[in-house]
């Protein structure tokens, strides 16, 4: 995995040895102190119908009860990898992709779900379409008690256009709906283990510089959001993003809108609850890290309001499409300027 590759320690499950043959698809799931969610994420897999798969859990460092859930396990499909300290989701992702033996990985988060046909979709589109290298998958999400549909359409998707879906987050790529030729992760150097959130949306933007996507309208993980989960902190949430942005030379050319965008919707959030110093400490910090530098606040407030306008409509044209039945040699919507 070159830069990001980090040293661990292995510890393989009794039942390893016994699964000699080749799975059709591996399973990378990292888990750090989630004991008391584990055991359904990992069941969720092992009831699925598909039966040639390997599962493969990092525990990156626990110091809960992970430990003794998992030396419980007895399914010949699973295997562990345990890190002798915490390195991070990240680190722990590409500790799994290095030990996958399929030639396509699937990844599952330890406080999410999958839901009937999560890795058979994804495997029938990769197996019958060389040209498509990354998968993804509409889902449910559940939080204050409301469980809602993400919904994506049934759709192929040209590299670049995929890349710029992805940067102006209508089509939105979360860590357990992708699945990815293991050879493209490998080359594309797999998760960047610096970045503490969006590394979803950094990894599918650069694996779509390397191939086709195909996204699938049917429901099949399910997302169960959690308080202490990264995700949750809105103090993290400015910082990845000026990281993404930096990293992504797209938001300095055909996306410079949706950056401004971006950046208009996180301040935004904070005049809400009126952290107005909150705001001025972002919005300067934009100014310093970014080029171009953003426009001033008024003129960056008036861009929110076109641009999220323009991203509603594009969204809405993907939904209301014809889905393509038999995803293969499609033609793609053009993404507008």
């Amino acid at each position: 995995m070159g830069r990001y590759e980090n040293p661990l320690e292995r510890r393989v499950t009794e039942g390893e040895a016994a699964a000699s043959a080749t799975p059709a698809i591996s399973v990378v799931l990292p888990t750090f102190n989630r004991a008391r969610l584990l055991r359904q994420a990992i069941d969720s897999v092992l009831a699925l119908d598909e039966t040639h798969f390997e599962l493969i859990v990092v525990d990156d460092g626990s110091t809960d009860a992970t430990h003794s859930e998992l030396k419980a396990l007895r399914d010949p499909r699973v295997s562990v990898i345990v890190l002798s300290t915490n390195s991070g989701a990240n680190a722990a992702r590409n500790a799994g992709i290095v030990a996958a033996r399929a030639p396509y990985v699937a990844f599952l988060d330890s406080d999410d779900t999958y839901l009937p046909g999560r890795l058979r979709w994804p495997l029938k589109i990769l197996e019958r379409n060389a040209h498509i290298g990354m998968v993804l998958s509409a889902f449910t999400t559940e939080k204050a008690a409301k469980t809602t549909v993400f919904s994506m359409p049934q759709r192929l998707y040209a590299g670049h256009e995929m890349m710029r879906l992805v940067a102006r987050r209508v089509i939105q790529p979360t860590t357990s709906g992708l699945t990815i030729r293991r050879d493209i992760l490998l080359a594309a150097g797999g998760f960047d283990p610096t970045l503490m959130r969006m590394q979803d949306s950094d990894l599918a933007m650069r694996i779509a510089q390397r191939t086709m996507a195909a996204t699938i309208a049917e429901p099949l993980w399910h997302k169960r959001w959690q308080s202490d989960g990264i995700s949750s902190r809105r103090d993290t949430y400015f910082p990845a993003l000026l990281a993404l942005i930096a990293r992504h030379d797209i938001y300095q050319r055909e996306e410079l809108d949706t950056r401004d965008y971006l950046l208009a919707r996180h301040l935004l959030v904070l005049a809400k609850v009126m952290r107005f110093g909150q705001l001025r400490h972002d919005y300067n910090m934009a100014l310093e890290q970014l080029t171009p530098p953003p426009p001033p606040l008024r003129k960056l407030i008036s861009k929110y309001r076109s641009v999220r306008s323009n991203r509603h409509q594009l969204r809405e044209r993907l939904l209301l499409a014809d889905p393509i039945p038999e995803i293969g040699e499609a033609p793609s919507l053009e993404v507008a300027p």
